[in-house]
């Protein structure tokens, strides 16, 4: 009897201490859950180097929440859990759908810009319906929480202090030596290390979240938000020493007897530094003195005293040129300047980020840009430096003129700002607006004049979601696409018709240019503000050509167009130099015999003679240059056909091309939240 009662004992004590196991791992447990999928989904794949990082940092949160949870007893635990597993399931669902939208993470640094990305709406549902089923499986743990809470943890479970105190301690063993190792890479000598990515996470958002997972870049990136980012020491001594790169800036007097002279202002940098107490501005001095203005060219002021019309096009491929469908496209992009290897690439805060490198020459991360950008000096974009040669300038948009708060950064830029809402009224409202009729509304305004002009457009008939059910532009010229273009799926094809705006406000402005006999005297110029990153993988690779397994990583899906014409051109200039959205702004300035000084931009004159390379955003911070292609994310080198260096020189080379890509990408930020052009310009 005695031996009876002793195996119900045992029966009966096995499933209570399963019970407490259960209850003391559930919210550790459905948070690595958590992790691991989002990981899979925004990754593809979670058996890689960076995943530790991800499980230990997600472990050591995890187990600090079990230590508030293990304080409470049953009912409050149940009802404080269930809150904790759905807050973290909506947080997560939160991050994917972002995600599947922009292809970029989700920053605190945006939170301004939230009014501005409630009018995505209908990519926002979109979205949620194309992961649904992520979705659903997110909330699972919150699911099987509310169907067998009281099986998890019963009424009369007590709080623990002892669980407490071991969910601390896991805390400990998971966080702190994750810490150490992380810390012990600072002084490793490697440009993008575990401890870059964890102290600068706003230098390469995209490759935080790889490394750490969502819970702990988005509280690294909330903790930056609040306390600022930690000064980071830069390595300047190479400068000095570079190959056709940099090298010392300072210019004799025999230099400038050359040919051409260089694209350079005369600045006292020593003055700016002694002028301040920042050490912030100090180190850009200490940069910009240092890096090698570029010389001007036999094209320099090609364009002097010429029109200009520069259009940044919503989610513009070159796919859409086609001398049948697009014609005037075509004949702009096939006999003006053609430049062979130009780069799109999605900086961080889709348009706004596009937008702003195509109008500065300088990149930014998030769409807070343009807001910052309003109460700087900006003394080298064009609005400005055709403003103050006597130009007329002016800058339109068809969609809501406080979008992004170009309200606030446009007439700053050097623009009379027209948009919808402040002056701009279009025959029609539609979503997307069409870019014929913002053409069509607005060419009289400076057709006629008798002064020249400098004219921004910034599209948005291109804007997704590409589809012949909820896209008006789409819809309106489905049966505009030529025959051959009919064998695409019906996303590709949305998208293709709703870009044929594009063609008809490019010709609306020739026809009423050539009217009024300005067209001889204009130049257009215009790129994208982003590949078409809501497109699906599947339609990616229809349209390109490329394989749908993470064809987002491809650099081929950003290469683009860079269209530079005008009707004097009496034959094609053919450009090889790899090169980006920042290189617009300086190229133009030159052609056009502009004053800038061109140590100042972080892009350089694409027919300049100083060494070329496109910098993009993909798969972390990616380069391509002449001697070949760098991807940030796995840190690989690919030699060009064109490679002239050694296996050792190559190793040095992308060491140094790494180095100066980590300067162009913190110093960006720098220029603008510091105000840089008007301190070291005086104004």
């Amino acid at each position: 009897m005695k031996e009876r009662n002793n195996q119900n004992k045992s029966m009966s004590s096995n499933p209570k201490m399963l019970q407490v196991v259960v209850g003391f791992f559930y919210v550790p447990v459905s948070v690595l859950f958590m992790e691991l999928l989002a990981k899979i989904v925004l990754f593809g794949n979670v058996f890689e180097g960076t995943a530790y990082y991800t499980l230990l940092l997600s472990s050591s949160l995890a187990f600090l929440f079990n230590s508030m949870l293990m304080l409470l007893s049953g009912k409050p635990r149940r009802v404080m859990m269930k809150i904790l597993l759905a807050v973290l399931a909506v947080w997560f669902s939160f991050h994917v759908t972002y995600y599947s939208i922009f292809h970029t993470f989700f920053s605190w640094q945006s939170l301004g810009q939230a009014k501005d990305v409630t009018e995505f709406w209908r990519e926002a549902i979109n979205a949620v319906i194309g992961v649904w089923y992520v979705i659903l499986i997110l909330f699972v743990p919150f699911i099987l929480m509310c169907f067998f809470s009281k099986r998890i943890i019963p009424d009369g479970n007590r709080r623990s202090i002892p669980s407490a105190v071991v969910s601390i301690v896991l805390f400990a063993l998971s966080y702190l030596p994750t810490l150490y190792y992380i810390n012990k890479t600072k002084n490793s000598g490697e440009y993008y290390s575990p401890y870059y990515y964890y102290t600068y996470l706003q230098n390469d958002l995209d490759m935080s979240y790889k490394y750490y997972g969502i819970l702990s870049a988005t509280r690294l990136d909330f903790k930056q938000l609040i306390f600022g980012a930690p000064d980071e020491k830069f390595d300047l001594s190479f400068m000095g020493n570079a190959d056709g790169g940099y090298s010392s800036a300072s210019v004799s007097d025999s230099d400038q007897k050359t040919e051409y002279g260089y694209n350079i202002m005369d600045i006292d940098f020593d003055k700016a530094s002694e002028s301040t107490d920042s050490q912030t501005l100090k180190t850009l001095d200490d940069y910009f003195r240092n890096v090698p203005p570029t010389r001007k060219n036999e094209y320099t002021g090609l364009f002097k005293g010429k029109n200009l019309i520069f259009l940044t096009l919503e989610g513009f491929s070159d796919k859409v040129i086609d001398p049948e469908f697009t014609p005037l496209l075509y004949k702009m992009s096939t006999e003006g300047f053609v430049f062979k290897n130009f780069y799109n690439t999605v900086w961080g805060g889709s348009t706004a980020s596009g937008e702003y490198a195509n109008l500065t020459g300088n990149l930014y991360q998030n769409s807070s840009c343009m807001k910052t950008s309003a109460s700087t000096y900006q003394p080298f974009t064009l609005g400005n430096q055709f403003s103050a040669l006597g130009y007329k300038t002016f800058g339109y948009h068809n969609n809501t003129y406080t979008y992004y708060d170009r309200h606030l950064s446009h007439p700053n830029f050097g623009y009379k700002w027209l948009a919808i809402g402040n002056g701009l009224v279009l025959e029609s409202k539609n979503w997307p607006n069409s870019d014929r009729e913002m053409a069509a509304a607005t060419v009289g305004d400076y057709s006629n004049l008798d002064v020249p002009f400098h004219v921004y457009y910034i599209t948005v008939s291109g804007h997704c979601g590409y589809s012949f059910a909820s896209n008006n532009m789409s819809m309106r010229h489905r049966n505009d696409l030529p025959d051959k273009m009919k064998k695409y799926s019906s996303e590709v094809k949305a998208y293709l018709a709703c870009q044929y705006e594009v063609e008809l406000m490019l010709q609306t402005l020739v026809d009423e240019l050539e009217k009024t006999g300005r067209l001889e005297n204009t130049v257009f110029a215009m790129t994208a503000d982003h590949y078409p990153y809501a497109l699906s993988d599947e339609a990616l690779s229809e349209l390109y050509g490329i394989k749908v397994t993470r064809n987002r990583y491809s650099f081929d899906l950003y290469r683009n167009a860079f269209i530079l014409w005008t009707p004097s051109m009496t034959e094609p200039v053919y450009v090889d130099s790899p090169c980006s959205a920042i290189d617009i702004l300086p190229t133009l300035s030159n052609l056009f015999g502009l004053e800038y000084d061109s140590r100042l931009i972080l892009g350089s004159d694409i027919l300049s003679d100083c060494e070329h390379f496109a910098l993009l955003k993909v798969a972390g911070w990616s380069w391509v240059s002449s001697q070949g292609s760098y991807k940030g994310m796995n840190q690989s080198f690919t030699p060009s056909a064109d490679c002239t260096l050694s296996e050792e020189e190559q190793k040095e080379y992308v060491d140094r091309m790494n180095n100066i890509v980590k300067l162009k990408v913190s110093f960006s930020k720098r220029m603008l939240t510091n105000d840089y052009y008007r301190h070291v310009l005086g104004k």
